[in-house]
């Protein structure tokens, strides 16, 4: 897909006409100022605000768990660390193209075919702005640690810090069908029979989702499971979840 959609959209740049997503009259960095003087640069500036625009919406909660904070935080790693890192048009060329297929691919799923059983293995974090009830803001953390038990079902940690600093918590085993997890209730779990979790694999992101009447029995007060959660594939980390 890669190949054909790279293909497509330099055939696109031929015929389409200068433009950019920022006012080039102001141009503040050197990156910005190659990207005004170079037309290929300029209209895949522009190809990349479209491909962030639509992956947002997507993204809303309109169509189900808001994974909106998480890709503004990976977009914003991507302008610091790789497009103003390069230092020549061919370095500016491969990281736009390389990221638009990412924001096309954002909110598609994991193909339900592809072995995802054990790729996954590891822990996650996303870091993101909360604020209280008096108004004081903190960096707050959400945790997510997949670790495989064979016969396509895993072991899952996760804590999600939501409203006001409470917490949503739950270890337990999933079940692996195509790209979904879906939580296996223990013995004695009847709090949490009605709600359906799922860890929904997508080329890019974990989504953590779930649906019921049960999903904040585990959860402070203005917490559910069912506000869910979007971990990046990419962001590794060293420390395992730790959930009650």
């Amino acid at each position: 897909m890669h190949k054909f959609f790279t293909l497509a959209l330099f055939s696109l740049l031929a015929s389409t006409a200068h433009a950019a997503s920022f006012d080039c009259s102001k141009p503040t960095k050197p990156v910005e100022r190659m990207i005004c003087e170079t037309n290929n640069l300029s209209i895949l500036d522009e190809q990349l605000a479209g491909a962030y625009k639509a992956a947002m919406k997507a993204a809303s909660p309109a169509t189900g768990t808001n994974t909106t904070e998480v890709l503004k935080s990976s977009q914003q790693r991507w302008l610091r660390t790789t497009r103003d890192a390069c230092k020549n048009v061919q370095c500016l060329e491969k990281a736009y193209v390389g990221r638009i297929v990412f924001l096309v691919q954002w909110n598609e799923d994991a193909p339900a075919n592809s072995k995802i059983d054990g790729k996954l293995d590891g822990n996650y974090e996303f870091s993101h702005d909360m604020e209280f009830a008096n108004g004081t803001h903190t960096i707050a953390q959400d945790c997510l640690t997949i670790k495989s038990t064979g016969n396509d079902q895993a072991q899952v940690s996760t804590v999600l810090t939501q409203a006001n600093g409470h917490l949503c918590s739950l270890k337990g085993k999933f079940a692996l069908a195509g790209n979904v997890y879906s939580y296996l209730p223990g013995k004695g779990e009847s709090d949490i029979q009605n709600c359906q979790i799922k860890l929904t694999v997508k080329h890019h992101q974990i989504v953590l989702s779930a649906a019921g009447d049960g999903c904040n029995s585990r959860c402070g007060a203005h917490a559910s499971f069912a506000n869910g959660a979007s971990f990046l594939r990419t962001d590794k980390a060293k420390r395992a979840c730790v959930a009650d």
